[in-house]
């Protein structure tokens, strides 16, 4: 299982694999989601920046208790 990040203001993110998507986007993207909704997959960290300060983010508890 790869591990979930979350920040103190409601960002989460989690390393997901795409595969046979239609516009070959396929490989390991990092899922954002707000609150748990859905936000955007992005490729790089720069990217991922543009959402909220890295800084801000912690490794999630629960992903540490399984």
């Amino acid at each position: 299982m790869a591990d979930n990040y979350r920040t103190a203001t409601g960002w989460s993110v989690e390393v997901v694999e795409r595969s046979g998507t239609p516009d070959h986007g396929d490989g390991q993207q990092l899922r954002v989601r707000y609150h748990g909704f859905y936000v955007a997959d992005v490729r790089t960290v720069a990217e991922l920046e543009q959402y909220f300060p890295l800084a801000d983010l912690e490794l999630d508890a629960l992903t540490l208790a399984t």
